[in-house]
């Protein structure tokens, strides 16, 4: 077993890169910096307004129900709700087009100069997320530290299958439970200690884990960080901790992000990986 593991972390270092393995965390580092700093990226939330029965204006003036100063017209339309319907009219016009919700398919976006209305349900509840691409948190944006790579982050792990329909409960920063289907379970040893982690479906095969460990409040994110597992292969899968990263509720207030499910608390530090943002 342990010249399998030592195979499969010497596969993950070199395979498809001649790079180092700091080249490499570093080159993850900078494509994901750049993400948040692009246009309608996370640095450029500006609210989450939930939408009441019934009509909502939206513009730059102080009369409309969500009102955003760098809209371009002073009521840039109007959103119509019923029951769990949400049409929008433009401006004064008559016309009013439907609009879908993010967990219905490809959200609608409104935009109006630098700023976007997006249709989203979070907390079970219909609401507009708000994006400012001129947003200071974007413009000043500083950057996120690492730590230095350390190869003891990275580890083997055995990928156990869940349950039939076992479910998580997961709680995110503003208080709301969802039970989400279990992906997997996640057996490892971390600094001498046997650990597990529940990870949830991520994209294209991979998983999605949310942990916390002694570092957050203090040098971590204080509601813990996110990694992304590739995709795991014979019931095997490496963790790298080098690249946990801080969710984006971390960056905004506006973020709905979900917070270490019972179990996922590791008791070492996880001293690898993003460290908290700085203050803005």
């Amino acid at each position: 077993m342990r010249i399998l593991a030592f195979l499969a972390l010497a596969l993950h270092f070199t395979a498809c890169s001649t790079m180092t393995p700091q080249q490499d965390q570093a080159a993850w580092h900078r494509e994901r910096l750049s993400k948040l700093r692009a246009e309608d990226g996370w640095l450029t939330l500006v609210g989450l307004d939930f939408l009441p029965q019934g009509s909502s204006t939206i513009g730059n003036c102080g009369s409309a129900t969500f009102s955003y100063p760098n809209c371009l017209e002073p009521i840039v339309g109007t959103f119509e709700v019923a029951g769990a319907v949400v049409r929008f009219r433009r401006g004064d016009s008559s016309e009013a087009t439907l609009l879908t919700a993010d967990d219905q398919g490809m959200p609608s976006v409104i935009r109006s100069g630098p700023v976007s209305f997006t249709l989203v349900r979070r907390n079970g509840k219909l609401a507009v997320r708000v994006r400012d691409n001129q947003s200071p948190t974007r413009t000043e944006f500083a950057g996120i530290s690492l730590y230095p790579f350390d190869p003891a982050f990275v580890v083997p792990a055995a990928v156990r299958p869940p349950a039939p329909g076992e479910l998580v409960a997961i709680t995110n920063v503003t208080g709301f439970v969802e039970e989400q289907p279990v992906a997997a379970r996640l057996a490892f040893a971390l600094k001498g200690r046997a650990c597990e982690l529940v990870a949830t479906a991520g994209s294209n095969g991979r998983l999605f884990v949310v942990f916390g460990d002694p570092t957050n409040g203090s040098q971590t994110y204080g509601g813990g960080r996110f990694m992304d597992v590739a995709v795991p292969s014979e019931g095997r899968a490496i963790l790298d901790f080098n690249r946990a990263y801080n969710p984006p509720c971390s960056l905004t207030d506006f973020a709905t992000c979900p917070l270490p499910p019972a179990g996922n608390r590791l008791g070492c530090e996880v001293t690898a990986g993003e460290r908290a943002p700085a203050p803005q």
